[in-house]
């Protein structure tokens, strides 16, 4: 177990960069096939029912004020390859069902009369015990279905979290799980994160930085990042990560018109560094 949370520890990092296209692209072809409207209250049954007729596939579904939840158990999520073979991360055909489930989400959501403001997959490898959780905007899904924003943006703005969960082991019905409200003054900080360490992964950035830690919180009105970014190398024009960090920061709040905080706090753990700023700095950067 101890090898694996190593191991877990590096496919962290990486299931940051996986922009989930593959789990989206069949989104696409759906919107001339919906006819019906589902009502509000049914939405938690269709998810599970297309999911079981559609796909054989068994799901838990769960609805809170704000946020839809679905459980799906699986007996592998990792590759078998994982740790072995350079690039092997998730298992082919727990992609496939993670994408059919997707699918069916986005397919009731632009379908339905009222729908909650988010959901949330959690798909647990009920074998070895761990939880991969999506959460999404479904305001964004909306967007994304009208073309209002393209699909590589739609599929950066899902926070995606990876754990290992020893109660997830033998769990059918997600029970090792509280559902809750998820908010978003919360969701923007997480995905604020993982843009940040996305941005300094991509293919042209990662030969100059290593990024060991990027996490968002939001506490006390006010968003707080804490990172450790190190530069080991010179990029052909010069970069600064306090600026490409703001700039992500300034267009998320931007993008979800946000303006219920009073300040951003960034910790550089690299270089024990602080810098606060207020909500005003921020969102003149946001308009340049």
């Amino acid at each position: 177990m101890m090898r694996l949370k190593l191991s877990l520890k590096n496919l962290i990092k990486a299931a940051l960069l996986f922009n989930l296209l593959i789990f989206l692209i069949s989104f696409s072809g759906c919107q001339n096939e919906l006819e019906s409207t589902y009502k509000e209250k049914d939405i938690p049954f269709i998810v599970k029912k297309i999911c079981k007729e559609e796909y054989g596939l068994e799901v838990t579904t769960q609805r809170m004020p704000t946020t839809l939840w679905i459980y799906a158990p699986l007996k592998q999520i990792l590759d078998k390859e994982y740790g072995i073979k350079e690039g092997k991360l998730f298992d082919p055909e727990m992609l496939d069902k993670l994408r059919n489930i997707l699918t069916t989400i986005g397919r009731v959501l632009i379908s339905s009369d009222n729908t909650p403001d988010f959901f949330a997959l959690t798909a647990s490898d009920i074998n070895l015990g761990v939880d991969y959780t999506i959460i999404g905007n479904t305001l964004d899904i909306k967007k994304s279905y009208a073309n209002f924003i393209p699909w590589t943006e739609a599929n950066r703005r899902y926070v995606i979290r990876l754990a290992l969960e020893p109660k997830a082991i033998g769990d059918s019905t997600g029970e090792h799980l509280t559902a809750y409200d998820v908010q978003l003054p919360d969701f923007l900080a997480e995905q604020m994160a993982q843009r940040i360490a996305a941005k300094f992964q991509e293919e042209e950035w990662k030969k100059y930085f290593k990024v060991d830690k990027a996490q968002g919180k939001f506490a006390n009105n006010g968003f707080s990042i804490e990172y450790s970014i190190s530069q080991g190398g010179l990029p052909d024009k010069k970069i600064d990560i306090k600026t490409e960090i703001l700039n992500i920061i300034a267009y998320c709040i931007k993008t979800y018109e946000f303006k219920d905080f009073a300040q951003v706090e960034l910790t550089d753990l690299t270089k024990q560094d602080k810098l606060i700023l207020g909500r005003a700095v921020i969102e003149a950067r946001a308009i340049d």
